[in-house]
């Protein structure tokens, strides 16, 4: 075959997989050039039309690997007797939430540590920030839509030849893939193409979710067969939490792929300040009186009536209890109207990540009634700062505090237990003083002993710290 015919298949090849990528994306909408082909069509019917395209788009990948030898294949001998590169996927790495923030300093920690770890997505240009690392790599994007339920995020179908051209130029020694949308789904079928191990990071409950959504229907049945389907064709299955992996293991996931996915956190950045509770007042006219806290993102799976509902009950006989509620979401004007009257009420919306520590150590305690979170990592961050927690018996939460010791665990459906449970700490802080600040303290100290970026990154990067092995320093 000559180079010509080759560059000409290549080419072909291309242009077809562009045009089937294509087609399924204008399922949902009709294109818009002007505004980089953004769909405002049902984003979930083209999660779903998407996510199998792949499977077949896989195959005629193998099946042309004599026109495609340049990208697909395994590497040459020798080529891994160096330090180890992983490329790590996600399709929400701006997003307000825990993953997206791990991601970011993850990467952040591996450029300063010169490590071979990259972060990969695919955004728009008014989509990149300073947040991102240096070592963040950008996919080319053939479509984009909007997600319904949450309009403020944009998914994105990669171009993929394109992509996997510009993939296969770091030559990956492994795949992470945090999330199950169009730029995880590459991730995967890149790593089969490659010939590489596939590692996929199970963050978040995408069945609880839907179901909070959308209620008991069609729709979270199929995405929680679609989720088995593409966890369980990982290599390896990373879970936050164990009792996460004895939920999704009822469910259908692989257990025997399942390991510990260990988190870290800044314990210099989130720290007990004292300047706290002057930012509270100034920046936010929070009043004296006992402060509650909520970070988060605003949307119904974080069980936020019942969080509401408490908090109208308690200040029926206490009339100093703020309730602060940090973070942006497609629940957030529910909320406002909901609580209109309540003016120790105070809804932040989106905030800088460098103002977070203050407004934690700021408050008296956190409370998180999510139903669906697999870790929670806002519960870490406000434990770093000296803060008691209140956390929902469901799902990977309860494992981050030392019940009775940093905080207690309430029911995410018993109204009541919530009210005791907060009115609990008031009690500490008004007629037992030294208990609570105890309880502070060993939140605090839990963090320090258990979440380090040093064990977590070492461990992602082959590397024991033992022996002669080397060792990452991380303050």
């Amino acid at each position: 075959m000559s180079v010509t015919t080759i560059k000409d298949d290549y080419r072909f090849t291309t242009m077809l997989l562009n045009k089937i990528s294509a087609a399924f994306s204008r399922i949902t909408g009709s294109a818009d050039d002007r505004n980089k082909n953004i769909h405002g069509g049902q984003g979930v019917a083209s999660l779903l039309f998407s996510m199998p395209f792949f499977s077949p788009a896989k195959y005629l990948f193998l099946e042309g690997q004599k026109v495609l030898s340049p990208l697909a294949g395994s590497y040459p001998d020798g080529e891994l007797d160096r330090e180890k590169r992983i490329l790590w996927f996600t399709d929400t790495i701006n997003d307000l939430n825990g993953p997206s923030v791990t991601l970011k300093k993850l990467g952040w920690l591996a450029h300063e540590k010169d490590l071979k770890l990259n972060l990969v997505s695919s955004l728009l240009d008014e989509e990149m920030t300073d947040e991102l690392p240096p070592n963040f790599v950008n996919l080319p994007f053939l479509y984009a839509f909007k997600l319904p339920y949450y309009n403020k995020y944009t998914l994105k179908i990669p171009a993929l030849v394109r992509a996997l051209k510009l993939i296969r130029s770091y030559k990956p020694d492994e795949i992470f893939i945090s999330t199950p949308g169009p730029v995880g789904l590459f991730g995967l079928m890149a790593a089969n193409i490659l010939n590489v191990k596939k590692v996929g990071i199970y963050h978040t409950d995408f069945y609880l979710q839907s179901k909070a959504v959308v209620g008991n229907g069609i729709i979270p049945y199929i995405l929680e067969r679609l989720m088995i389907w593409f966890y369980n064709s990982m290599d390896e299955i990373h879970v936050p939490t164990h009792e996460y992996m004895d939920i999704i293991e009822a469910r259908g996931y692989d257990r025997s792929k399942m390991k510990i996915f260990r988190r870290g956190l800044d314990c210099d950045f989130f720290s007990m300040k004292d300047s706290g509770k002057t930012v509270l007042m100034e920046r936010f006219g929070i009043r004296d009186g006992v402060t509650i806290l909520f970070t988060g993102r605003m949307s119904k799976d974080k069980n936020l009536d019942l969080l509401l509902e408490a908090y109208r009950r308690l200040v029926v006989e206490r009339k100093n209890v703020n309730l602060l509620l940090v973070g942006d979401g497609p629940y957030i004007e529910t909320i406002k109207k909901t609580m209109r009257g309540y003016d120790r009420v105070v809804l932040t919306g989106k905030l800088e990540q460098s103002v977070l520590p203050d407004i934690y150590a700021g408050s008296d305690m956190f409370v998180f009634p999510s139903i669906a979170d697999t870790f929670g990592m806002s519960v870490l961050e406000a434990q770093a700062c000296g803060l008691p927690a209140v956390v929902s018996e469901a799902g990977g939460p309860q494992e981050i505090i030392i019940r009775n010791e940093t905080g207690l665990v309430a029911s995410s459906t018993d109204v009541k237990e919530w009210v005791r449970a907060i009115q609990y700490i008031i009690d500490l802080m008004e007629n037992d003083l030294e208990a609570y600040i105890d309880m502070r303290e060993k939140s605090r100290m839990n963090v320090l002993a258990n979440y380090n970026w040093n064990a977590v990154l070492a461990g992602l990067m082959g590397i024991l710290p033992s022996g002669n092995e080397r060792e990452i320093h991380i303050a």
